[in-house]
């Protein structure tokens, strides 16, 4: 079973309730011609709060994994350039 990243679960499950969220508007516009705006503005306003969370999260995890790399390429430079002065 492939491993599934909490952010992807995030993503879909508010995409999924986003369409939802439609829906029922849409229906509930249907019946009283009216849509609460209010909701409407909240619901989007969060939405749009976790992605930029989301995203902050990502950013900083890719930035912490390029700095491991480059700590690690920069002990196994060193560790070669000891190595060749140490054979002279």
């Amino acid at each position: 079973m492939k491993n599934i990243k909490t952010s992807d679960l995030v993503l879909t499950l508010i995409g999924f309730l986003t369409v939802l969220f439609v829906i029922i508007n849409l229906i509930l516009f249907d019946l009283h011609e009216a849509i609460p705006n209010t909701l409407v503005t909240c619901w989007f306003s969060a939405v749009v709060g976790e992605f930029g969370v989301l995203g902050w999260i990502k950013t900083t995890k890719v930035k912490q994994q390029e700095q491991e790399r480059e700590k690690e390429l920069y002990e196994r430079l060193k560790a070669d350039r000891d190595r060749a002065g140490g054979a002279h």
